[in-house]
């Protein structure tokens, strides 16, 4: 055993002796006399360089170039640092050394700490260092272009000078910080924790392992984010290509949120000042989502607690890296498949601002599940104090000029805000501001829907113009999507109810800078035609036989009167004028009885008001309904008015116009009065007046 004793005491003989070897050779090379060089390089690119030490050597792990007290700022603001590192090594080759040659083959970075800003105009103080490496480019061109060409005169042999060379094979970053602060938003955001280890990054060689891992901070984020990556990268012969064999990465928020990103392919270009060419294959799964908004500080939540759980998205991205194309792109969306293409140009030759494009088709969709769940309805009279009290919001005119997108997306059914639509398809393009709906068709509740329109939001204020039409659609249905109660159906059993298949075409215009003066700036003409429209609880048609058992003092039929008025060939025209609609040259027909009339609707108030007119065409209202035996209430509009508060509308809503009345008085006074009296018409038109104004007032107040 003394033998082996003998070896290892010869064996830290001979490593003692070797390391002071080193040390004495080390000793001799003096890596000083390249930090004046070292700082003017970096000041002919616009970066002061400050190295509060000496460069020293390190001996132990590696032998290595040791720089303490690192700080790189802009030329032009030497005080304002963007990166300090408390201690740099960077490790050497030992055989370049013995012909005094530095290669540099390891670069170590002890806590380094990187501070970038925005100011108040906008500018980020790294730009300083960038405008200034682009100045220094022009220059040297320049002087390459004025200077004259030179003689190829062969140079003396000399001895190889000392020089710094970079083969880099490893690199190791640890306990890192980088700081964003935005004054223009005042946002802040950090990444600390910061450890990077890269192997084998030399250009031209073998795959090496990289991996960061960080913790992510910021003034929008309640807790931090932390991020890991591992990857497999190999870079090509002069720097112009990475290969990503693949990388994987992975967040992990707040409340068990995760997401993973992968990414294979590559990224190369033929020559230094040739465009980048894009292949890659991308795959992210984001699971849940809902993690993911608590994560960023939002406190949404879906109506459904099966919503915003995964996320998965896969494409092909292709192109460089001014112009790239997703294609095929598939998205899933808890358990709704899309599936399509999307493209990106950073600009355009015609205005210079970028462009994105996305063409989806899919299955059903359920938007309901994603809104937030309702809130408590309010009563009528809050549902109008708040609509008096709203308040303008602006629109974001400035956000939504300075790109150009085109979206195109198709399914099979979508369910929104209770309405079922079979195949809805929309087409918008958006060209820096002005934003044009192509296409918005769909089956709607039996019927279909087309319509197109124009917003142009380029100016101060914006304008929008809307036209198009609504066939064939069952208005009951709609009626029962845009007011739905909660109310149980007895108490609703007196509320005005409408059905029947309609038609409808619309054209409209508004415009303001603010959503309350898109409100109220609203003009619009709306067509309805309908063959039969259904309208409850009131019956017109009983209504008529009361109006003329009073006038011809005859009894009312004794029969059950349905609580609804059918009306044939409906139609009418509508203008809307920010919150009020006027309906006017409503036609249609009851039975025999011909229906006039007009009216208003103050969405506002939540009131409607209309004057009607019902016109006997025969001896009786119908088959089973009233006679009609003085031929001089055939064909004679008899006045009735409908006013009420959308939830006060019921049965009595709708009496006679005692505002029209006494036109009507006065001229069957005067008939009557001609009738029997001839010349002495005068003298008894006063007592007939007052008998029949009696009568005629208490219209629709009779029991049934």
């Amino acid at each position: 055993m003394a033998w082996i004793k003998r070896g290892l005491i010869t064996l830290v003989v001979l490593f003692a002796l070797f390391a002071g070897v080193i040390a004495w050779f080390l000793s001799g090379l003096d890596a000083n006399q390249y930090k004046p060089k070292i700082v003017k390089l970096a000041a002919d690119q616009g970066i002061a360089l400050t190295l509060d030490g000496d460069i020293g050597w390190q001996i132990w792990p590696n032998i290595a170039l040791k720089l303490e007290g690192v700080k790189l700022a802009p030329l032009a603001l030497p005080s304002e640092s963007l990166l300090e590192a408390d201690k740099v090594a960077v490790g050497v080759a030992l055989m370049p050394l013995l012909d005094k040659r530095i290669e540099a083959k390891e670069v170590v970075l002890l806590g380094p700490q990187v501070a970038l800003t925005v100011d108040q105009n906008g500018k980020g103080n790294w730009e300083l260092i960038t405008e200034a490496m682009d100045a220094k480019a022009e220059l040297d061109e320049k002087q390459q272009q004025e200077q004259p060409p030179k003689l190829d005169v062969p140079e003396e042999s000399a001895e190889p000078a000392q020089g710094l060379e970079l083969a880099l094979e490893q690199l190791r970053l640890e306990d890192g910080v980088l700081r964003y602060t935005d004054k223009q938003t005042g946002t802040e955001y950090a990444i600390s924790k910061l450890h990077i280890s890269a192997d084998n990054l030399v250009p031209g060689g073998k795959p090496g392992e990289v991996q960061l891992r960080a913790e992510i901070a910021g003034s929008d984020l309640p807790e931090p984010v932390n991020l890991d990556i591992h990857s497999t990268l190999a870079i090509d012969e002069g720097l112009n290509g990475l290969r990503v064999q693949p990388a994987n990465i992975k967040l992990t928020g707040a409340e068990g949120a995760e997401a993973k990103i992968n990414l294979r392919g590559n990224v190369r270009r033929a020559k230094s000042d040739a465009p980048w060419q894009i292949q890659l294959n991308l795959n992210v799964d984001v699971e849940p989502i809902t993690g993911w908004l608590a994560a960023v500080g939002s406190e949404f939540k879906p109506q459904s607690s099966s919503a915003l759980q995964k996320l998965h998205i896969e494409t092909d991205i292709s192109g460089t890296d001014k112009q790239m194309f997703l294609e095929p792109l598939q998205l899933v969306l808890d358990d709704n498949r899309l599936e399509g293409s999307a493209s990106f140009q950073a600009s355009t030759t015609a205005n210079g601002v970028p462009s994105v494009s996305l063409s989806l088709t899919g299955g059903e969709l359920n938007v309901d599940d994603y809104l937030p769940p309702p809130a408590a309805g309010p009563q009528p009279d809050e549902l109008t104090a708040d609509v008096a009290a709203a308040q303008p919001v602006p629109l974001p005119l400035e956000s939504m000029r300075g790109f150009n997108a085109k979206l195109d997306l198709t399914l099979e059914k979508l369910h929104a805000l209770d309405f079922e639509i079979d195949q809805p398809q929309l087409a918008v393009n958006v060209n820096n501001g002005l934003y044009q709906l192509n296409k918005l068709a769909a089956g709607l509740y039996g019927g279909t829907l087309n319509s197109t329109g124009v917003f142009n939001a380029r100016g101060n204020s914006a304008r929008g113009e809307l036209s198009g039409g609504l066939t064939g659609v069952e208005i009951s249905k709609v009626q029962e999507a845009l007011f739905a109660s909660d109310e149980p159906e007895a108490a609703n059993a007196k509320k005005v109810t409408l059905s029947g298949k309609t038609d409808l075409t619309w054209v409209g215009q508004t415009n303001g800078a603010d959503t309350l003066a898109l409100q109220k700036n609203l003009r619009a003409a709306v067509q309805l035609n309908s063959k039969e429209l259904s309208l409850a609880p009131f019956n017109l048609e009983k209504g008529m036989c009361q109006l003329v058992s009073y006038a011809e003092k005859t009894p009312m039929p004794e029969k059950e009167w349905p609580a609804q008025t059918r009306l044939q060939d409906l139609r009418t025209s509508v203008n809307l004028n920010g919150d009020v609609a006027k309906v006017e040259g409503i036609n249609a027909g009851i039975e025999n009885i011909a229906l006039t009339g007009d009216g208003t609707v103050d969405l506002e108030q939540q009131q409607f008001d209309f004057a009607l007119g019902l016109a006997l065409v025969g001896e009786k209202t119908s088959g089973n309904g009233c006679s009609v035996q003085n031929s001089r209430w055939r064909n004679r509009a008899l006045p009735l008015r409908c006013k009420a508060k959308f939830d006060e509308a019921g049965a009595t809503t709708c009496k006679p116009d005692s505002r029209r009345l006494d036109d009507l008085i006065r001229e069957e006074l005067k008939y009557k009065a001609e009738k029997k009296y001839g010349d002495k018409v005068e003298e008894k038109t006063e007592d007939l007046k007052d008998k029949l104004k009696d009568k005629f007032k208490g219209l629709f107040n009779r029991g049934d």
